[in-house]
Protein backbone atom coordinates (compact mmCIF):
# COMPACT_ATOMS: atom_id res chain seq x y z
CA UNK A 1 0.00 0.00 0.00
CA UNK A 2 1.35 3.37 -1.07
CA UNK A 3 0.61 6.83 1.76
CA UNK A 4 1.70 10.01 0.09
CA UNK A 5 3.49 12.53 2.63
CA UNK A 6 0.24 14.22 2.84
CA UNK A 7 -1.93 10.76 3.52
CA UNK A 8 0.43 10.03 6.34
CA UNK A 9 0.30 13.04 7.93
CA UNK A 10 -3.70 12.79 8.44
CA UNK A 11 -3.17 9.26 9.64
CA UNK A 12 -0.28 10.04 12.12
CA UNK A 13 -2.97 13.43 13.41
CA UNK A 14 -6.06 11.00 13.31
CA UNK A 15 -3.88 8.46 15.71
CA UNK A 16 -2.99 11.12 18.07
CA UNK A 17 -6.08 12.40 18.89
CA UNK A 18 -7.17 8.65 19.07
CA UNK A 19 -4.29 8.27 22.07
CA UNK A 20 -5.91 10.69 23.63
CA UNK A 21 -10.08 10.24 23.54
CA UNK A 22 -9.12 6.31 24.06
CA UNK A 23 -6.31 6.15 26.51
CA UNK A 24 -7.32 2.29 27.29
CA UNK A 25 -6.25 1.66 23.66
CA UNK A 26 -3.16 4.42 23.62
CA UNK A 27 -0.49 2.37 23.31
CA UNK A 28 -2.48 0.61 19.86
CA UNK A 29 -2.85 3.90 18.56
CA UNK A 30 0.67 5.21 19.20
CA UNK A 31 2.16 2.02 17.79
CA UNK A 32 0.32 2.65 14.49
CA UNK A 33 0.93 6.45 14.22
CA UNK A 34 4.79 5.58 14.54
CA UNK A 35 4.71 3.25 11.71
CA UNK A 36 2.74 6.09 10.00
CA UNK A 37 5.63 8.71 10.93
CA UNK A 38 8.51 6.55 10.06
CA UNK A 39 7.44 5.32 6.76
CA UNK A 40 7.11 1.30 7.89
CA UNK A 41 5.22 0.63 4.88
CA UNK A 42 5.21 -3.18 5.92
CA UNK A 43 3.21 -2.55 8.73
CA UNK A 44 0.36 -0.29 6.96
CA UNK A 45 -1.98 -3.01 5.36
CA UNK A 46 -2.44 -4.58 9.02
CA UNK A 47 -4.01 -0.80 9.62
CA UNK A 48 -6.57 -1.69 7.29
CA UNK A 49 -7.11 -5.24 7.88
CA UNK A 50 -10.70 -4.51 9.60
CA UNK A 51 -11.72 -2.59 6.39
CA UNK A 52 -13.74 -4.57 3.85
CA UNK A 53 -12.64 -4.79 0.09
CA UNK A 54 -15.53 -2.80 -1.53
CA UNK A 55 -18.76 -3.45 -3.02
CA UNK A 56 -19.07 -1.74 -6.74
CA UNK A 57 -22.34 0.50 -7.08
CA UNK A 58 -23.54 -2.43 -9.78
CA UNK A 59 -23.20 -5.34 -6.46
CA UNK A 60 -25.18 -2.97 -4.14
CA UNK A 61 -27.75 -2.53 -6.51
CA UNK A 62 -27.97 -5.75 -7.74
CA UNK A 63 -28.69 -6.67 -3.56
CA UNK A 64 -31.04 -4.19 -3.34
CA UNK A 65 -33.24 -5.94 -6.61
CA UNK A 66 -32.88 -9.14 -5.19
CA UNK A 67 -34.37 -7.38 -1.86
CA UNK A 68 -37.03 -6.02 -3.33
CA UNK A 69 -37.88 -9.36 -5.52
CA UNK A 70 -38.00 -10.66 -2.08
CA UNK A 71 -40.02 -8.29 -0.75
CA UNK A 72 -42.80 -8.72 -3.35
CA UNK A 73 -42.87 -12.52 -3.22
CA UNK A 74 -43.32 -12.06 0.69
CA UNK A 75 -46.33 -9.60 0.24
CA UNK A 76 -47.83 -11.14 -2.88
CA UNK A 77 -47.83 -14.44 -0.80
CA UNK A 78 -49.34 -12.86 2.05
CA UNK A 79 -52.19 -11.34 0.19
CA UNK A 80 -52.91 -14.73 -2.01
CA UNK A 81 -56.26 -16.97 -0.64
CA UNK A 82 -55.07 -19.89 -2.21
CA UNK A 83 -51.36 -20.50 -1.44
CA UNK A 84 -51.36 -24.26 -2.23
CA UNK A 85 -48.26 -25.57 -4.15
CA UNK A 86 -46.12 -22.53 -2.53
CA UNK A 87 -43.84 -23.53 0.19
CA UNK A 88 -43.55 -20.79 2.73
CA UNK A 89 -39.52 -21.80 2.86
CA UNK A 90 -39.24 -20.77 -0.69
CA UNK A 91 -40.36 -17.24 0.05
CA UNK A 92 -38.12 -16.83 2.58
CA UNK A 93 -34.54 -14.40 2.46
CA UNK A 94 -32.12 -17.07 2.90
CA UNK A 95 -28.95 -14.31 2.18
CA UNK A 96 -25.70 -14.55 0.81
CA UNK A 97 -23.33 -17.62 1.16
CA UNK A 98 -20.79 -15.96 4.10
CA UNK A 99 -17.88 -17.93 2.99
CA UNK A 100 -17.65 -16.83 -0.55
CA UNK A 101 -16.16 -13.79 -1.58
CA UNK A 102 -18.15 -12.13 -3.13
CA UNK A 103 -21.08 -12.85 -1.52
CA UNK A 104 -19.75 -12.58 1.89
CA UNK A 105 -19.59 -8.24 1.13
CA UNK A 106 -23.04 -8.82 -0.17
CA UNK A 107 -24.48 -10.36 3.17
CA UNK A 108 -22.57 -7.62 4.83
CA UNK A 109 -24.44 -5.03 2.90
CA UNK A 110 -27.55 -6.95 3.48
CA UNK A 111 -27.44 -6.35 6.99
CA UNK A 112 -26.24 -2.91 6.95
CA UNK A 113 -29.51 -2.29 4.99
CA UNK A 114 -31.52 -4.00 7.16
CA UNK A 115 -30.56 -3.97 10.56
CA UNK A 116 -28.48 -0.83 10.51
CA UNK A 117 -30.95 1.64 8.43
CA UNK A 118 -33.95 -0.38 9.13
CA UNK A 119 -35.02 -0.75 5.49
CA UNK A 120 -37.03 -4.50 4.36
CA UNK A 121 -38.46 -5.36 7.87
CA UNK A 122 -40.93 -7.74 6.33
CA UNK A 123 -37.30 -9.79 5.28
CA UNK A 124 -35.93 -8.94 8.71
CA UNK A 125 -34.58 -12.11 10.63
CA UNK A 126 -36.80 -13.82 13.24
CA UNK A 127 -33.93 -15.28 14.73
CA UNK A 128 -32.24 -13.65 17.67
CA UNK A 129 -28.98 -12.85 15.44
CA UNK A 130 -29.97 -12.05 12.52
CA UNK A 131 -26.63 -12.45 10.06
CA UNK A 132 -28.43 -13.40 6.63
CA UNK A 133 -25.85 -16.33 6.16
CA UNK A 134 -27.17 -18.95 3.92
CA UNK A 135 -24.23 -20.64 4.31
CA UNK A 136 -24.20 -22.01 0.36
CA UNK A 137 -24.04 -19.92 -2.72
CA UNK A 138 -27.06 -18.36 -3.60
CA UNK A 139 -26.37 -15.11 -5.99
CA UNK A 140 -27.06 -18.08 -9.07
CA UNK A 141 -29.99 -18.96 -8.15
CA UNK A 142 -30.85 -15.14 -7.39
CA UNK A 143 -29.70 -13.94 -11.04
CA UNK A 144 -32.37 -16.63 -12.26
CA UNK A 145 -35.51 -15.60 -10.17
CA UNK A 146 -34.17 -11.71 -10.98
CA UNK A 147 -34.63 -12.94 -14.61
CA UNK A 148 -38.30 -14.39 -14.00
CA UNK A 149 -39.50 -11.32 -12.00
CA UNK A 150 -38.38 -9.11 -14.32
CA UNK A 151 -40.47 -11.09 -17.40
CA UNK A 152 -43.46 -10.46 -14.61
CA UNK A 153 -42.81 -6.57 -15.02
CA UNK A 154 -40.79 -6.22 -11.18
CA UNK A 155 -44.18 -6.37 -10.09
CA UNK A 156 -44.84 -6.58 -6.67
CA UNK A 157 -48.62 -7.61 -6.85
CA UNK A 158 -47.81 -11.02 -8.43
CA UNK A 159 -50.01 -13.45 -9.25
CA UNK A 160 -49.66 -17.42 -7.48
CA UNK A 161 -48.50 -18.70 -11.09
CA UNK A 162 -46.02 -15.88 -10.97
CA UNK A 163 -44.55 -16.58 -7.27
CA UNK A 164 -44.23 -20.10 -8.63
CA UNK A 165 -42.49 -19.02 -11.76
CA UNK A 166 -40.28 -17.10 -9.96
CA UNK A 167 -39.14 -19.78 -6.88
CA UNK A 168 -38.96 -22.42 -9.80
CA UNK A 169 -36.71 -20.23 -11.39
CA UNK A 170 -33.90 -20.06 -8.75
CA UNK A 171 -34.61 -24.21 -8.26
CA UNK A 172 -33.59 -24.98 -12.12
CA UNK A 173 -29.76 -25.97 -12.50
Amino acid sequence: MKLSKLDRLILSNQYRILEKLIPEEAEYYERNRKAIEEGYTLHYEQLTEFLYDELTEEQCKEVLDILDMYRALTFSFQRLEDKTGIKEYYIKFPGFDGNDELESKMMGYTRYFINDLNRFDELRDDSRFPDYNSHCKMLGIYRRMLEEWKRSGNKHDLSKEEIIKIINAGRRM
